[in-house]
Formats: C-alpha cells, sequence, structure tokens
C-alpha cells in the first residue's frame, strides 16, 4: 500500500473541486476548494486529505483516507482523524461541517456501505461517527467516467470490469482531455501503480505507459521512481540500500544540485522509520527547490 498510498496523496492534490464535488452530488456548486493543513504541531496527525469548500452555499470541510482494503481498524481511526480535525478546524471560528469518506480501493473483504464507530452503550441513543465507505472496486469503468474529472478515471484500473482494452482506451482518453503535461503524468503514473498492485497480467502496465506520450511519463517523478526503485533495489538487494539511493537520487533532481552532508544525515534519519519515510516520499514528490531544501534543514536529529 505504501506506493499507491503515496501516489494518491500526491495526484489528489491536483483534484480538491473533482474530489468534493464526486463526495457530495454530481451537480454540486463547488467554489474555493482548498487543501487544509493535515499535520500540527501540536499533536502529529497524519490524515491523507482534507478539503475546505464552499459547496452549493454551504462552507464545508472533507476529510478523506485511502485504503487498499476494509479493515476492522478503520472505524476508531476514522473517528479519531475526524474528530481532531473538527476541534482543530472549529478553533476560533464558526462551525463548518465535517464529513469523513473513506475510499477502499479493493473488495476483499467487502467493506461496509456505511462505516460506524459507536462510542455509546448499544440499544441506547447512537452518538459516534458514521462516515462515507466509497468502494471503487465494486465500481464500473462507466460509474468512474460519469464523476466528471480524470481524477476518477485513473482509478479504472480497479473497476470491477478493467480489462485490457478497457484501459487503454482510458488511458487513450486521458491523452486526449488532458493537456497539463505535470497533470496527464500524474495520472499515468497512478494508472501504472493501480495495474501492477491490482495482481493483473505484469507486462500490462507498460502496454498502458505505452500509450501515454514517452516524454511526459520520463519527466514525471511518480513513474521516474518507480522506475529507479526497481533498477536499485535489484542491483543492492541485500544491503538495504535500495529505496535510499532512490530517494536521495530524485532528491538530488528536485533539488537540482548534489545533495548536502547535512541532508543526506536528514533523509537517513527520516528513512529509519516507516512514518517517517512516507513524510519523506510525501514532501519530494510535491515540492522541489527552496521549499523542500528549507523543509529539510528543519528534520535534524
Amino acid at each position: 500500500m505504501a506506493e499507491a498510498d503515496t501516489v494518491l496523496r500526491t495526484v489528489s492534490r491536483r483534484f480538491p473541486a473533482a474530489l468534493v464535488r464526486a463526495l457530495t452530488h454530481r451537480g454540486a456548486d463547488v467554489r474555493d476548494a482548498v487543501w487544509l493543513e493535515t499535520q500540527y504541531a501540536r499533536r502529529t496527525r497524519l490524515l491523507d486529505r482534507a478539503v475546505r469548500a464552499t459547496v452549493d452555499g454551504d462552507a464545508q470541510i472533507h476529510h478523506v483516507e485511502w485504503a487498499w482494503r476494509w479493515s476492522p481498524k478503520l472505524p476508531r481511526r476514522m473517528f479519531e482523524y475526524h474528530a481532531m480535525l473538527a476541534v482543530e478546524e472549529h478553533a476560533g471560528s464558526p462551525a463548518t461541517s465535517v464529513t469523513s469518506t473513506v475510499v477502499v480501493l479493493t473488495r476483499r473483504p467487502p467493506p461496509p456501505r456505511v462505516g460506524e464507530f459507536r462510542t455509546s452503550a448499544r440499544g441506547r441513543s447512537f452518538t459516534g461517527l458514521r462516515f462515507r465507505v466509497d468502494a471503487i472496486a465494486s465500481q464500473r469503468v462507466a460509474d468512474l467516467r460519469r464523476r466528471g474529472s480524470e481524477l476518477w478515471l485513473a482509478f479504472a484500473p480497479l473497476a470491477c470490469d478493467a480489462e485490457e482494452g478497457v484501459l487503454l482506451r482510458v488511458a487513450e482518453e486521458l491523452v486526449e482531455r488532458v493537456s497539463d503535461h505535470d497533470r496527464l503524468g500524474d495520472l499515468g503514473a497512478m494508472m501504472r501503480v493501480f495495474v501492477e498492485r491490482g495482481l493483473r497480467d505484469p507486462g500490462l502496465a507498460e502496454r498502458v505507459a505505452r500509450v501515454l506520450p514517452r516524454e511526459v511519463m520520463m519527466r514525471n517523478s511518480i513513474y521516474a521512481q518507480g522506475r529507479i526503485d526497481g533498477r536499485v533495489e535489484g542491483r543492492v538487494e541485500g544491503r538495504g540500500e535500495g529505496r535510499l539511493g532512490a530517494l536521495l537520487h530524485l532528491l538530488g533532481r528536485r533539488l537540482g544540485r548534489e545533495v548536502s552532508p547535512a541532508e543526506v544525515a536528514a533523509v537517513q534519519r527520516l528513512a529509519a522509520t516507516p512514518e517517517g519515510t512516507d513524510r519523506l516520499g510525501d514532501a519530494v514528490l510535491e515540492w522541489g527547490g527552496d521549499d523542500l531544501a528549507r523543509w529539510l534543514s528543519t528534520q535534524g536529529g
């Protein structure tokens, strides 16, 4: 899930309004959609995505978690994140509605239609959290297309009717619809991850990628990291240097210069834990130049 989680958080940041519209209703008037900070100094909070938007004239916050599969642990996590988000965002400001959704990517085990975490005793009036469950694997490609955004088309490899001909047509559709090369590269890389993680024909990911312009994909940082990880890990397997070497290589490209010894040390500290590796991967993929260098300088020992 780590690679899928990184690509989802990275690519979804380009589509705040599309995410909100899919979680409300198709014709929703979504305005001023902006991402919220999801880590606070008071307490580390690792929400996947939270976006504030005006929907049909009402101020709303939508919190979204990506999950590869349904887990009994999800309701408690959703309750905790929902409560923390509500407390932080309501502090010193008028109350704004907060809606939580977990997007489940695979069909086994079958997820419920609605998630629930109950804090009240059985038989008493319900208190706690009910949250929406968006089961991507139960959708058809046509259902994803009707959501009206290229973001959801990139989920096509996970749809219940996905097969090679359909996926190749989706890739062609993305090329026709998306003129921005950065967006197209991100969406193509996302499709590649989902084809591979969906345990389909191993060669299908490359056949889908070939539909997309080569120069676009080779410039894309997500696609490049996947290729670098595979090459480096194959060469140094057993020495524990694969992913770290890939991150340092990609970091140097994002900075546009050689990585300094202090930055190498910061990367090594972060890569020592799964949480730190996720934060590092997000920073390398989402930032660049001075912003990335400044963030690394704050990651001291």
